[in-house]
Formats: structure tokens, C-alpha cells, sequence
């Protein structure tokens, strides 16, 4: 599958994204030959839409309501136009689209948006200030990959495929992440391939020459890696390997559990997402 539409969720509230998050989804565009959809949500200013607290926190809310809807538009005229000079300098190709939303919305309608794009980026700020709850509809409802981007920090922007590390168990959520990334991959100098054994029984019947094979026919040299799980966890293995390496970018699958037509992140996964150190690559 070639990536060539790429959307951008650019959240306006509580906190935009910086720029850097932009540049690293334009290069990544630039590098794959690819187009970018921004999609940038602004906070209604109709009051019918804002929610009603029962109590007396806060007895201020309406202001404090009005200040957040006059936050939100001022981040998506800076955001637009940081865009617009970012995706121009990388000579992408770039489609700015405007949206009113509210607080706590539904995520539909960035799933939709999502379907009909090859690939969908979402900026992951600092833990403690964002509001994450369109990230598993998007990830598990979308039915193609999502790439976090972290930032803030500690954490540096996407300027190279040096490295590139792909978690792999054999399972079919690892064989989807892997082929939906095989546009990335071609373009990354390294790939390594990374197991962690004895967390769970990886049950094939295929080997390490079938999976040569195919990555050889998609002219993808790697280093396939092995860590035995003796004490810690898979996260914290992943996160060694990631240092070890110094990625520039994970593959993973997303695994989760449907319960009541919601899915509730597998355990690997949601480590990952809890601060990941790097772009995460995720396909359900």
C-alpha cells in the first residue's frame, strides 16, 4: 500500500501542538511523495453546546468556558498558518480544513476523515494536558495506520529514517503494522526487527527465512533481534531497544479487546502510548 494522503489532527485546546510536530509530519509527506489534509478542530462559541456542570464548580464556568473557545481560535489561526509556511517550505502539497467542535465531542467525525486517508498523525503533548479520547476510535476505527507524534520536552522532531525498529510476535496485528509500513520502511537505512520472547507463545509455523523473504522482496534489508524476557516488562523492553538503536521511529501493532463495542488497549500498547519517546507507528 503507498501512502499518499495523510491527515493531521491539530488540536487547538487545551494546548496546540508546536511546530515542530508539523515539520515532522512534512517531512514524512516529503519523504513518502505524499499530500496532507490539517484538520484543525476549534472549540464552538455556541453556548448550547458547551457542557452543563451540576454543583458550584466552577461558579465562574461560562468565563472560563469563553476564555478557552477565544484560546482555541486564536491556536487555529496560528496553527493554520504555521502549517500552510511549513508544508510550503517541504513543497507538500497541502489541504487546510476548518472545524467546529465541542468539548468532549464525539471522535466521528475524525474517524470518517480518517478512512479516507492513507495514513492518520496525531500529536501526543505532554500527558497531563490533553485530552486523548479520539485516539483508540481513530487507531481501532479508522481501518488504516495512525502515527503519534510526541512532543514537548525531551522529545525530538522527525528529520530522519535512520533507524527504525519493528515490534514483532508473528501475530496478525505485528503482520498488519508491518505491511502497512513498508512505504516507510523502503525508506529507512536500518530496520530492525525486534521479538521479545517468553511474555507470550508466538504460535507459527513460519520462521525467520519466511519472513526474510518477504521483506527481501520488498528490497528491505534488516537485523532481526531477540530479547528474553526475564524480569521488567515488554515496555521496557521495547524502551531499551529504542535507546539501544536510537530509533527514529517504532512499528507496532495495536492490540485491544472489544468490550460493549468499545476497545480497551492491550497492555503493550497502552504503555507505549502512556509517554513514547518516539513516533509510533500503529495498525489494527
Amino acid at each position: 500500500m503507498a501512502i499518499k494522503e495523510i491527515l493531521i489532527i491539530l488540536p487547538t485546546y487545551p494546548d496546540a501542538p508546536p511546530v515542530q510536530t508539523m515539520e515532522s509530519a512534512c517531512y514524512l509527506a516529503q519523504v513518502l511523495g505524499a499530500k496532507i489534509t490539517g484538520l484543525i478542530p476549534q472549540l464552538s462559541e455556541d453556548v448550547s453546546t458547551w457542557p452543563a456542570l451540576i454543583g458550584t464548580f466552577p461558579l465562574d464556568f461560562p468565563r472560563l468556558m469563553d476564555e478557552a473557545v477565544h484560546g482555541s481560535e486564536r491556536n487555529a489561526q496560528r496553527l493554520a498558518e504555521e502549517i500552510t509556511k511549513v508544508a510550503s517550505d517541504h513543497r507538500v502539497g497541502l489541504d487546510i480544513r476548518r472545524s467546529l467542535t465541542v468539548l468532549y465531542g464525539a471522535a466521528d467525525p475524525l474517524v470518517d476523515l480518517a478512512r479516507l486517508h492513507d495514513l492518520a498523525i496525531l500529536p501526543i503533548p505532554e500527558i497531563d494536558c490533553f485530552d486523548r479520547n479520539y485516539l483508540e476510535p481513530v487507531i481501532f476505527g479508522s481501518g488504516h495506520p495512525t502515527l503519534l507524534l510526541p512532543s514537548g520536552k525531551g522529545h525530538r522532531p522527525l528529520r530522519q529514517l535512520e533507524n527504525v525498529v519493528v515490534a514483532w510476535d508473528f501475530g496478525r496485528e505485528a503482520a498488519r503494522a508491518l505491511s502497512d509500513a513498508l512505504p516507510i520502511l523502503t525508506k529507512a537505512k536500518r530496520v530492525h526487527i525486534f521479538s521479545v520472547l517468553g511474555e507470550k507463545h508466538m504460535r507459527t509455523t513460519s520462521g525467520s527465512g519466511d519472513l526474510e523473504k518477504y521483506l527481501g522482496s520488498h528490497g528491505i534489508k534488516y537485523g532481526l533481534e531477540e530479547a528474553t524476557l526475564t524480569e521488567g516488562t515488554v515496555v521496557e523492553c521495547l524502551a531499551a531497544e529504542i535507546a539501544e538503536t536510537n530509533a527514529d521511529m517504532l512499528v507496532m501493532g495495536a492490540y485491544g479487546h472489544s468490550r460493549f463495542r468499545e476497545f480497551v488497549l492491550g497492555g503493550a500498547t497502552r504503555g507505549m502510548l502512556a509517554d513514547p519517546a518516539i513516533p509510533i507507528f500503529l495498525s489494527h
